[in-house]
Order: C-alpha cells, then structure tokens, then sequence
C-alpha cells in the first residue's frame, strides 16, 4: 500500500455532453425563464422530455436571478448544466444517451472592451442584423458586401466585384497594387471609419492619417537630432491579416459574427485574375521572384487593401502594439520614435553609428516578432553630418525641403514665365497652374520667404486659354 494516498479528481464530462448542455443553455435564453417554458423549450432541443429536465430548469431558475436572466450568462449556465448530476449521469452507459434534434438561435451581447478604451461611444451592434439594420442594408445584400462565406473571387465577373484595382509603379522601384472600392461599398466604409475607428484612439507615436498628423509635424519631432535611424516596413497594408483585423473588432466589444461581416467590409481577398496581370521585370532576381510569390499568398487572402478609406485608421490601430513596443525600447536608448504609416524614425541623442547599428538589430527584432517586415533596402543611419531626410523632408536643422526641389520649381516658374507654360507642361496635366499653386503652397507652408520668391515668379507668367 503507497504510503500516500492521493485525491481522486473528477473526470472531465464527455465531449457529447458539452454539446447537449450548450443546446440546453441557448433553448433556454431564447424565451421567457420560468421552468415550465425552458422544460419545453429543452424538450423541442433534445427531442423529448427526459426525467431530469424538470429538476434542472428548477435549479436554474432559483440559482440565477431574473435580472442575471441574459445571454452574457452563456456559459454560466452551460457550467451549471454540467455540474448538475442527474444530466451527467444521463451519459453513463447503458442506455440512450440525450442528442441534440433541434437548435435555438443564439446572439451574444456586445462585450466591453478594456479599460484603457472604456467610455468610446460606439455603436451597439450585437447581431449581423443589428449591423444590416445600421448601414440601412437588407440581410443578402450584406452578406453580398461581406462575402463572409468566402466565394471564390476569381470565379467572380468583373463587373460584380465590388473593386476596381490597377498596378502603380513605385518611385523606388516594383510596383503596387491599388483596390479602390466600388461607391456602395467605399459610403459604407466610410461609415465605419467615422463612428467606430475614429473614435478609437491610436498610440501617440502614430502620425500618419491620424487626426492632428501631418508630414511636416512627423518631421519637426526628429529636427537637429545628432543621429537619425529610418526603417520602412515592406507593404504594410498587405502585411495585415483579416484576422487581425477580425481580432481588432472583438476587443472593440463586438460579438464573433458582427466582428466577422465588419472584417469582411474592410478586407479584400484579391483575384487569381487581377493577380495575373501582375507587371514583371525582364529580368527578376531570385529573390524578387521569391517575394512576389510570398506577396501573392498574402494578397489572395484576406488582407487590408490600399485604396480602401478604412484601411490607414485599420492599419494604425493594428499596429499599436509594435508602435507601444518601440516607443518602449526608444525611451530605453534614449531616443524619440514615430511612425509615419509605414516610416519609422529614430532619434538619438548619441550620435556613434556603432549605437546606431545596435539599435537598429534591436528594432528589427521587434518589427519581425510583430508580424510586419522590414524593407532592408530602405534602412538608413543618418548623422547630422549628412543630409537627414524623412518623408521627403530635410531635417537638419528644422522640417524643409531639399533645396534641389526649390531650384527645381524655380527653374520651372522661370521657363514658364519665358517660353509659356506649355512648355513645361511635360506630363500634360489637365490643370498646370493648379498643380503649379499646390506645390508652391508647400512651400510657404515649410519656408515661408522661399515660398514668397516662387509665388512671385508664379503672379508674373502669362496663362494663355489653353494652357490650363
């Protein structure tokens, strides 16, 4: 005989027994909770009344207060079901055993989300039909939009897709992949964009597409540092699974299948068709072919898709937590961290590359643990001694821009003012002078006496009829 003797643990129930007691549970949230309804509603679930029916939804219904009587208390009732003895006898041999014959609808609540988000007003939609009912959509036409059964979209005609996509060429080099919806479907992200992720607030190294953000005021946070680190993350929006954006809704608070149609309305799964018309080079390296075909994979699944209103606020919020890590890490190394969408820049105090390089190993680490990668090619170590840009901006001393651009436009103003502006009219822009007026703008914006010089060589051209 052992000289200890140990507790005998209860087994856990059956498989089968969990199934029955979650139909129990949903039956019996479906209608009013006195024990003659539930008995006969459990009754329709199961097939019959079972002797222990009776006893059980007496039990519930003097343990659960009528105010606790909702379906938050899911599973709550599902592990009172299951610590009831007689029902779980029921599934000891010999004998039938209960089966599942009928099910009851069930729609969970809406959650709440964490405390750090607690007090956003968005809107309440705990049900697929609460979400058709909110977007003034019926249920088909929304399950239309959503595609949540997951049709194949290379089987779709192109006309009844709901994106027009096109290939731009990049400055650096390869190309993108541009899905702008279709003008039902862009009115409806845009609805979610201004009442549920406008309203969710972004980590405050976010600058890009954010309220409050720009281009200039991104650059004026890393102006005069000693040492500046810039990282690009290799197609950001792509780099997005749905189901990150699928697990971004539940933590909002909302149910599993509205969380599931509002992913379906803010991602895209692209064509076999429209992936075929991708642009090759002449001649790809092995490692461009290697991505593009890692790149497809991501495309043909769901994805958030450049073009889309929703997508910047998506990708913001889905990267709080590689923009929560690094701002971590920065205050560690003394430097300042923002993030530009897909611009990284690093601040530092210590202007030694050798810090420089450590620190960027350590960021990329990070990058890569977080789902997201790094563009290698993009990678810089900046020290004061050399021109310090970020997004298009020098920021040496203060947020300007190259003066190769200023002489640029200059000598532009200059030809137009001599020879006309057709002349310099070369990419055959429908309005010229407009374009021409927005780029001095920015100029006055960033230097405001550079800005001055240009639009005075502006006021003194001669716009003829046709070359607007």
């Amino acid at each position: 005989m052992d000289e200890y003797e140990y507790p005998v643990l209860p087994s856990p129930p059956p498989e089968s027994a969990r199934k029955v007691a979650v139909a129990l549970a949903r039956a019996f949230l479906a209608g009013e909770n006195s024990p003659a309804a539930m008995r006969e509603r459990g009754a329709r679930a199961l097939g019959r009344s079972w002797p222990w029916l009776l006893p059980l939804t007496l039990r519930l219904h003097f343990q659960l207060a009528p105010e606790a009587w909702h379906p938050g208390q899911h599973d709550r009732i599902v592990a009172l079901i299951l610590a009831f003895p007689p029902f779980l006898a029921a599934f000891e041999p010999p004998g039938e055993v209960p089966r599942v014959r009928g099910h009851y609808p069930f729609h969970p609540p809406m959650g709440m989300p964490p405390a750090a988000l607690s007090g956003l007003d968005l809107p309440s939609l705990a049900t697929p039909g609460d979400l058709a009912e909110w977007l003034g959509l019926s249920a088909s036409i929304l399950d239309w939009f959503a595609n949540v059964a997951g049709r194949d979209g290379g089987a779709t005609a192109p006309k009844l897709e709901h994106y027009h996509t096109r290939w731009v060429a990049k400055a650096s080099g390869g190309v993108r992949l541009i899905e702008a919806p279709k003008a039902q479907l862009r009115a409806i992200q845009r609805r979610i964009l201004r009442e549920i992720l406008d309203r969710v607030p972004t980590h405050p190294a976010a600058q890009g597409c954010v309220r409050g953000g720009s281009v200039a005021g991104n650059a004026a946070l890393h102006a005069g540092s000693p040492l500046l680190l810039k990282l690009d993350l290799q197609d950001f929006f792509t780099s997005i699974p749905g189901a990150r954006v699928h697990a971004l809704f539940r933590t909002l608070g909302y149910p599993r299948e509205t969380a599931r149609y509002l992913t379906g309305l803010t991602t895209h799964c692209t064509s076999a068709r429209v992936l075929r018309s991708l642009p090759q080079a002449e001649y790809p390296s092995p490692e461009e072919r290697r991505w593009q075909r890692v790149w497809a994979r991501r495309l043909m699944e769901r994805h958030l898709p450049q073009g889309v209103p929703t997508s910047p606020a998506l990708a913001n919020l889905c990267a709080y937590r590689l923009d929560a890590r690094l701002s971590g890490a920065a205050r560690e190394c003394q430097a300042r961290y923002s993030r530009y969408v897909d611009d990284l820049a690093f601040s530092c105090l210590d202007r030694s590359p050798t810090r420089g390089r450590r620190i960027l190993l350590m960021i990329q680490g990070i990058v890569l643990e977080e789902g997201f990668s790094p563009n290698w090619r993009k990678t810089r170590i900046m020290p004061s001694s050399t021109s310090q840009r970020i997004t298009g901006l020098v920021v040496n001393q203060r947020p300007n821009l190259p003066r190769q651009d200023y002489d640029t436009l200059r000598a532009i103003l200059t030809n137009c003012r001599r020879h006309g502006p057709e002349s310099q009219n070369r990419l055959g822009l429908p309005d010229f002078r407009a374009h021409l007026r927005g780029r001095i703008g920015w100029f006055q914006h960033l230097h405001p006496e550079r800005g001055a010089c240009l639009l005075g060589l502006f006021e003194r051209i001669h716009w003829g009829t046709h070359s607007e």
